[in-house]
């Protein structure tokens, strides 16, 4: 096998170190904008989904071609409501079991009433006595059912709007925590990109982009940390209004 000499041995050596430097010259940020920027330009939405929630469109957008790190705000902490709504929704549940086992056993009790019942809505008839109050009664089932399934969605929207970060932020873990048995905190910080962008039309501009990336910290007896996703990419030259990835 071939050995390069000594003098090119040490300038790949130097190359390398060079590149080390460079990669590293970015802090902790400069690796996940790295395969951010990548991925957007190679419309490889699969590793995207990884570790961001958004994208820089080549169609829309442009493609980066390089870029560099201008300023990292300091880290901002808000509490998660994870725990609370996880509660809130099994909570909900459990209210819509028991008013299902009220209904089943309301129904097997007066199913012929019930039907009459029906039966007279659909006729616009009208009934009295036993039927008239099995009437009521399965009105204000039917009411109360609107009302919990309701209650369901509403506790099932909030928690996946509420943790869809956190479990994003330790998808990448063997074995990720039951985050939702934790209370934690959402860390966010802004990252000042300045980019070099080829448009869609080719035209090749600088650009100031605003990078949001956010990590959830779960309060354990020792803090479990995710790691940093990408949530946002604003043009900072863009009008007021204007889409954003």
């Amino acid at each position: 096998m071939h050995r390069p000499s000594r003098p090119t041995a040490a300038l790949v050596a130097v190359s390398l170190a060079i590149l080390a430097a460079a990669a590293c010259s970015g802090g902790p940020e400069q690796p996940i904008l790295n395969q951010f920027f990548t991925a957007s330009r190679l419309r490889d939405n699969t590793s995207l989904q990884n570790f961001s929630t958004v994208a820089f469109d080549p169609s829309r957008d442009g493609t980066v071609s390089s870029f560099s790190i201008v300023s990292v705000t300091p880290e901002e902490h808000k509490p998660l409501n994870v725990r609370t709504f996880a509660k809130a929704l099994d909570d909900a549940r459990a209210e819509d079991a028991a008013y299902s086992k009220r209904k089943e056993e309301y129904f097997a009790a007066n199913q012929e009433a019930i039907s009459r019942a029906l039966k007279a809505e659909r006729e616009k008839g009208k009934l009295k006595g036993k039927d008239a109050d099995v009437q009521v009664a399965w009105t204000k089932f039917r009411e109360e059912g609107s009302q919990v399934s309701k209650k369901v969605a509403d506790a099932r929207t909030k928690l996946a709007s509420e943790s869809a970060i956190v479990e994003l932020s330790f998808s990448d873990q063997r074995n990720p925590p039951d985050y939702k048995k934790y209370e934690g905190e959402l860390v966010s910080k802004e990252v000042t990109v300045s980019a070099n962008v080829k448009t869609p039309s080719g035209q090749t501009t600088q650009k100031t982009l605003l990078v949001t990336m956010q990590r959830a910290v779960l309060k354990a007896d020792k803090d479990i940390t995710g790691r940093w996703i990408i949530t946002s990419v604003k043009d900072t030259a863009a009008p007021a209004g204007s889409k954003t990835s």
